[in-house]
């Protein structure tokens, strides 16, 4: 039988999750029944549930805070979110504990069941895998001595039992450290100004490794990772202090360099007390390592750094989204006035919001280069069968490749390469029509005032006709749906950042007629400004 934990505040809807579906035809054992999400982690840690149902908004822990507390103690619960929130900025927090699924309610019994039956599935495939290494253990044990490295490294991985490697005498070493932790360095041969980064020879990392192993004595061992190019695992008897940690660690990374050439960036777990926990150590440092796409050569990243600035609250979380809205803005409108080396000088300031919130920066960066590919697309020929993105990149590529982005210079040459490449197909795609840019450029600048193809031919010196055909063809649509769009859209940021009566609003984007306004705006957004006003003011308040 499976276990079930179901986390609900309301005790009627907490109820009927049990009575929901027939639990015990399915294999599933109800365990209990928790009010609130500290009640909820107590019974997770007593119960060691297979499956979580959680809702998100619960008194004392939230659903969200207490499935983040789970996972590190039940890495392979698998648990399931529901709310009432159709909300990117509630869905995107499951990001970080990979819940299986998000439902939003009122939850229909089919799609639940199916939700449920989908959970089953993956946690018998599971079994089949655990039964698949159990059978496999057991030949592992011819080749222990001679292959200590890999075999630390699986039981690191949480590939091979512990049992199977306790009585060898390095991990006897081990055994006898009082405090234990894991860090990782990721190495290069390339000088800290450089972007490139060339993989290291087999000589060259066993250098490495002797190196380490010689500088650390007994207070540590390094051994290889053949899954992770270029990255050495330590197993460290940790130091006292934080403060001592970081010395010796930067000592180390600095005779690396003076005697191999070699640099890297090091990320590291948390101080354990039992032997069985280091590969929660390793998982937290190789989760601080995913971040070297914002470190440079001879930073140390922290897990708990990480895992603090995680706790990030939701008012300075959207500060973050709106700085990279205003930033990916400036960097668009550069690069549609063709000026890419303010384009690019802004990168910089981008990479600096990423690195002030580490822990948030895998989602700006990806909300960065959307809303660059989005704004762009208004000005992409529509034509074409591809948009910006794919046109650069191709159709099955990732948003963001992080595999290319080892260190914060690779980062910054990636993002440089995109939006430079991204101006390359803009100006291939639209040519050098400087009319298109210009009725753009009058509208963003404009829009407030009384706005025609009529006034506008008078400024440009064409025919409205043309300059309406030639803008058509550039943006997709034609010239006042386009610039009604437009006002809507400043109407809506107006809404995010100002209280103001409805008849202001419409007069601030250039619409005299406020029923016309109001008009307008219901048919674009589905809803009256006021009725957009009131859902933005309850988002805001958490309602």
């Amino acid at each position: 039988m499976y276990k079930l934990l179901i986390v609900e505040d309301e005790k009627w809807e907490r109820e009927g999750l049990r009575d929901f579906l027939q639990w015990d035809s399915m294999g599933i054992e109800v365990v209990g029944c928790a009010c609130n999400g500290a009640e909820g982690k107590k019974m997770a840690a007593e119960y060691r549930p297979h499956i979580i149902i959680t809702d998100i908004k619960m008194p004392i822990l939230d659903g969200i805070e207490m499935a983040r507390d789970i996972r590190s103690i039940l890495p392979e619960t698998e648990i399931i979110i529901l709310s009432g929130y159709d909300d990117f900025e509630y869905a995107k927090q499951t990001f970080d504990f990979h819940a299986f699924a998000y439902l939003l309610k009122p939850i229909q019994k089919r799609t639940f069941q199916e939700t449920v039956l989908n959970v089953l599935e993956k946690l018998k495939e599971k079994k089949v895998h655990q039964r698949e290494r159990i059978s496999l253990e057991s030949q592992w044990m011819d080749f222990t001595q001679e292959d200590f490295d890999d075999l630390l490294v699986d039981f690191l991985k949480n590939k091979t039992d512990i049992q199977y490697i306790y009585e060898l005498p390095m991990m006897k070493r081990i055994k006898t450290y009082q405090r234990r932790m894991v860090a990782i360095f990721s190495l290069s041969l390339n000088r800290p100004k450089s972007s490139s980064k060339d993989t290291l020879k087999d000589e060259t990392k066993k250098g490495v490794l002797v190196a380490l192993n010689t500088m650390l004595g007994d207070r540590g061992i390094a051994v290889l990772c053949n899954e992770y190019l270029d990255e050495v695992i330590l197993c460290l008897d940790a130091y006292s202090t934080k403060k001592e940690l970081q010395k010796n660690l930067q000592r180390i990374m600095v005779r690396l360099i003076q005697e191999l050439g070699v640099y890297s960036i090091v990320g590291i777990g948390e101080r354990i007390d039992d032997l069985e926990s280091m590969p929660l150590s390793y998982a937290q440092a190789r989760r601080a390592l995913d971040f070297r796409f914002l470190a440079n050569y001879g930073e140390l990243l922290f897990y708990s750094n990480i895992k603090n600035s995680n706790q990030m609250n939701r008012e300075l979380a959207e500060r973050s989204v709106e700085k990279v809205d205003l930033i990916s803005k400036k960097i668009v409108d550069h690069i549609k006035q063709g000026d890419m080396d303010q384009a690019l000088d802004r990168v910089d300031d981008f990479l600096a919001i990423l690195r002030e919130n580490l822990s948030e920066s895998k989602i700006l960066l990806n909300h960065f280069m959307m809303n660059v590919v989005n704004c762009l697309n208004l000005v992409w020929d529509h034509n074409v069968d591809q948009d910006i993105y794919e046109a650069l990149y191709g159709k099955n590529k990732e948003r963001v490749d992080y595999s290319m982005m080892h260190s914060l210079l690779d980062t910054k040459k990636y993002l440089e390469d995109f939006l430079t490449g991204i101006s390359v197909k803009i100006e291939k795609n639209c040519g050098e029509d400087r009319i298109a840019r210009l009725v753009l450029k009058i509208i963003e600048e404009k829009y407030w005032e009384d706005l025609s193809l009529k006034i506008i031919s008078e400024e440009v010196h064409l025919y409205p006709y043309y300059i309406g055909r030639i803008f058509r063809e550039h943006t997709g649509k034609s010239f006042n749906q386009f610039l009604n769009d437009y006002r809507i859209n400043k109407a809506k940021e107006l809404i995010h950042s100002n209280n103001m009566k409805v008849s202001d609003l419409a007069k601030n984007v250039g619409i005299a007629n406020t029923s016309y306004f109001c008009s307008l705006f219901k048919k674009t957004m589905g809803l009256s400004p006021g009725e957009y006003m009131e859902v933005m003011n309850r988002r805001h308040k958490g309602v």
